[in-house]
């Protein structure tokens, strides 16, 4: 590839690569096919300084460049914030590990042939068996910057390390890094325990015997330690808009959700019902491979009756997702999307959690695959995986994608009372997770208070399923408030355009054309 001709977006990204070419199991760029083996060590001090380097030169050359492309602008948002997090948010530099971003729990999947990595020939598991040989060092540099916030007061909540434990106990119980396919060398079981297996038990017994005591229950977000709020308030203007405040994300939270408890009971009194929550808990599963065929069955009405009645051109079958249980290293999750290479050479795949199939209502699967599936995030991240916009952008972003899935919710057919109910349900918890990851992060809620807040309004999650959602939000500051804001902004842009007389088809398609690219920019660029 002659870089000369690329975006500035795209040089980038090559640089990227360079640096960490495991980014790479992504891209599939044949030019890098001799680095498949390199698993840099991402949390060193080196590598830091390296991103940092390339950071301040684009950055250089962006600040002087005047015809910005959108490429360049979403770039140089990328690198100003990166420059902040490098100099000025030392808060996770004590932290570099929790129980969603986790390089040993992630190799896991790789391993068990879950993950991006394809193994496909004997020439695979060579190659990726060399990175694993580098997850000592990995390994040994978590433990320092862990060690270190130790002596900075700066650790990870302790329900955060609970779950981290007892994450790695399952993975270790249950062998969760076996690959049983035929090409693997004969090595590959010895050196998948020398690397991996050993450290996930150092980092274990690391975690129970000097890390525990210096956890703490009432620490459980980032307004706990010194910079907290103000890194949180850039956090969530980097992942929504410049301009807004905690405050604002907070008080929207409460108004969606009055608004949504309102709708609540008029469905519930249009029902006849004196409690839609109670009745609605009889319609379960028993079985888990009932679930997934009802999911297919939803894929091809999905395909059927609201794709062709929202968007030009047609599905076949090549253009469907996959539909699959969450594997067991990721049980903590319920739902989630994993997309395809961008040489298609795996699926993208709908995961959603069977292992205990009375926890999944037979009504909400709807809601969740007009998210997950179609038209929701496989439609979307194919549909930019295959289109001519540079390569960089195809990484996506948080507010676009979480803000597509959210407002795919919005254009189902909901002739079912009870699925209707579940998109009422859906969208409050998204409601609350506006009050909720501000309340942690930036007013200093405890973890009794968010725990009440959700119980009152969710009476019919578990007290395991609050905990998990709660544990996510003081994981992932920011992450959380995306779907809310993003489906605003998409609800914004449809409005304004249909005032304009644009068809809702094509309506879709400029939004999509459009991105993905950060919310911000999209309003702007659309109105």
């Amino acid at each position: 590839i002659d870089i000369i001709y690329m975006e500035l977006c795209d040089q980038y990204l090559h640089d990227l690569i360079k640096n960490d070419p495991t980014m790479n199991d992504f891209f599939l760029f044949d030019e890098y096919s001799n680095k498949k083996h390199i698993q840099p060590d991402f949390y060193s001090e080196k590598h830091y300084q390296k991103l940092h380097t390339l950071d301040l030169k684009y950055k250089k050359i962006l600040e002087k460049k005047d015809n910005k492309t959108l490429g360049d602008r979403i770039l140089l948002r990328d690198i100003l914030h990166n420059i902040h997090m490098e100099l000025e948010y030392e808060i996770y530099m004590y932290m570099p590990i929790n129980l969603n971003d986790n390089v040993l729990i992630d190799y896991v999947t790789e391993c068990s042939g879950n993950g991006t990595y394809q193994f496909e020939k004997r020439r695979d598991y060579l190659d990726f068996m060399k990175r694993l040989q580098s997850l000592n060092v990995i390994t040994n540099e978590i433990l320092m910057k862990m060690k270190n916030g130790m002596d900075k007061k700066v650790c990870l909540p302790r329900r955060t390390v609970d779950k981290m434990i007892e994450t790695i106990n399952d993975i270790l119980k249950n062998n969760l890094y076996d690959n049983n396919s035929k090409p693997k060398p004969k090595e590959w079981d010895e050196t998948v325990q020398k690397y991996l297996v050993k450290n996930l038990l150092k980092l274990n017994m690391f975690l129970i015997q000097e890390y525990y005591p210096y956890t703490k229950d009432d620490k459980i977000g980032l307004c706990a330690y010194k910079g907290g709020k103000s890194a949180y308030q850039k956090m969530i203007q980097y992942k929504t808009f410049q301009s807004i405040t905690p405050q604002q994300v907070y008080d929207l939270g409460w108004k969606e959700l009055k608004r949504l408890n309102k709708e609540k009971k008029r469905l519930e009194t249009k029902m006849g019902l004196k409690n839609i929550d109670e009745s609605v808990q009889k319609y379960t599963f028993k079985h888990s491979k009932d679930i997934l065929q009802k999911l297919k069955n939803i894929r091809k009405d999905l395909q059927t009756n609201v794709f062709s009645k929202n968007f030009h051109g047609s599905l076949s079958k090549k253009d469907l997702y996959l539909i699959k249980s969450v594997p067991l290293e990721n049980k903590r999750m319920f739902a989630y999307y994993v997309s395809s290479d961008l040489k298609n050479k795996k699926k993208g795949t709908f995961y959603i959690n069977t292992f205990k199939p009375e926890n999944i209502n037979k009504h909400e699967l709807y809601v969740l695959s007009l998210h997950e599936g179609i038209p929701g995030h496989h439609y979307e991240v194919s549909f930019h995986n295959n289109a001519e916009i540079p390569n960089y952008l195809k990484l996506g972003d948080d507010g676009y994608s979480e803000g597509w899935g959210l407002y795919c919710e919005n254009l189902g057919n909901y002739k079912d009372d009870y699925e209707y109910y579940f998109k009422l349900e859906y969208e409050r918890l998204r409601s609350l997770r506006l009050i909720l990851d501000t309340a942690i992060h930036f007013f200093g809620w405890k973890y009794d208070q968010c725990f009440q807040l959700m119980k009152k309004e969710l009476t019919n999650y578990t007290d395991k399923q609050i905990d998990k959602a709660i544990i996510r939000y003081m994981n992932n500051p920011g992450q959380a408030i995306t779907y809310k804001i993003g489906e605003k902004a998409f609800l914004y842009v449809r409005d304004t355009l249909l005032k304009e007389g644009y068809s809702i088809k094509d309506i879709h398609q400029i939004m999509l054309e459009v991105g993905p690219c950060p919310i911000e920019l999209f309003v702007e660029i659309v109105k």
